[in-house]
């Protein structure tokens, strides 16, 4: 179900000391102000009312205000689908853990935030999805996984706890019987894990190279899935065969731990082909694919967070990544240091403009 915010109130985040904004809730929501004035935190906000979590900081001392002990982060979210209206709440203390309110009520697991306020996030970071570690898209992948199939989270979180133990086992060369346990535990839920990426991939690799081709005209583009072994072999067999080497290095090499998305153009990886805003422009179109198939798959749009539009991007590369946000039928929020004004875009799209001053943020 679509959500997005018609209400947020935001209370010692940042420099953003007592913010209230009513966002259009279908549309464009444009932020502008001078760097260091708030804006970015805004976004960092609403991201952190979805995740439980800053994207630029793991620091909570930098998250809070200087001048306070505790962050409040409170939003009323419109259901377009029922015209209902959620409240939702986040708080968080230096000396405290996370609090998390739902209509009201006392919430533990960040996942029921996230799964009512999915959020995707475009930013001068993104081009890591491209030119960094297999992390990232390992990440990327189980983002939309984890809302494609509701089984995914606690069978990821199964998988985690057999990879550690099997990689306990294996580092202080315990008995074969207990190493087998752990073994056994972890190809159950390797191959469940695996399938369920699997089937969502199948779904978004033909989305994906369609919807980057359409923002960055490329030949010979192709996206292909490692599952983190050797397609040819069964799990337990190529478990099996490692067996030695992962004995003597402590740890398991191959499995879902290790998957990744191999992005090439002309058999070349992408990455050493494309410039920088031409990765970043690679990149919108993988998240903008990841939001139409969320889209298609559960009927729910996320929230998209646009940080800094017009850095390493051209003007007809902003003006067609505008275009394409404008068709996903969702609230989106863009941040830049002046205010945007493109091939009268602005006139055939709602929209809303803020401007940020000093971490206080007027509609104008």
């Amino acid at each position: 179900m679509t959500s997005s915010l018609a209400f947020l109130d935001i209370s010692a985040f940042r420099n953003l000391s007592s913010v209230q904004i009513k966002p259009i809730e279908n549309g464009f929501n444009f932020i502008y102000g001078n760097n260091g004035s708030g804006k970015t935190s805004l976004l960092e906000a609403i991201y952190y009312l979805s995740l439980g979590r800053s994207f630029r900081s793991s620091h909570l001392e930098r998250v809070i205000q200087v001048s306070a002990d505790k962050l409040s982060i409170f939003a009323r979210l419109f259901q377009q689908e029922n015209d209902k209206i959620t409240s939702i709440g986040i708080q968080r203390s230096i000396h405290a853990d996370l609090k998390i309110r739902i209509e009201g009520k006392d919430v533990y697991s960040i996942a029921e935030l996230a799964h009512l306020l999915p959020v995707q996030l475009l930013d001068s970071q993104c081009h890591h999805l491209i030119d960094s570690g297999p992390v990232f898209r390992r990440k990327y992948i189980d983002w939309g996984v984890f809302y494609y199939n509701n089984d995914f989270l606690s069978l990821w979180k199964l998988f985690q706890r057999a990879l550690k133990q099997r990689n306990a086992a294996l580092r202080h060369q315990s008995s074969p019987k207990e190493i087998d346990i752990w073994t056994q535990e972890l190809i159950r839920y390797a191959e469940q894990l695996e399938q369920l990426r699997h089937d969502y991939l199948q779904q978004l690799i033909p989305l994906l190279e369609t919807t980057i081709i359409e923002l960055l005209p490329l030949t010979q583009l192709k996206i292909s899935y490692y599952r983190g072994w050797d397609i040819s072999k069964n799990y337990q067999d190529f478990l099996c065969h490692a067996f030695s080497r992962d004995s003597e290095l402590g740890y398991t090499q191959f499995g879902p731990h290790k998957a990744d998305l191999k992005l090439t153009i002309k058999g070349i990886p992408a990455k050493d082909i494309l410039s920088r805003g031409q990765q970043k422009m690679f990149v919108c179109g993988m998240i903008l694919a990841r939001g139409m198939l969320l889209k298609q798959c559960a009927n729910k749009s996320p929230i998209y967070l646009v940080d800094d539009l017009p850095s390493e991007l051209d003007k007809m590369s902003r003006t067609n990544l505008m275009a394409l946000l404008s068709k996903q039928n969702a609230q989106i929020f863009v941040t830049a240091i002046e205010c945007i004004n493109e091939n009268n875009f602005l006139t055939n799209n709602p929209v809303k403009m803020f401007h940020v001053e000093q971490g206080g943020v007027e509609e104008v």
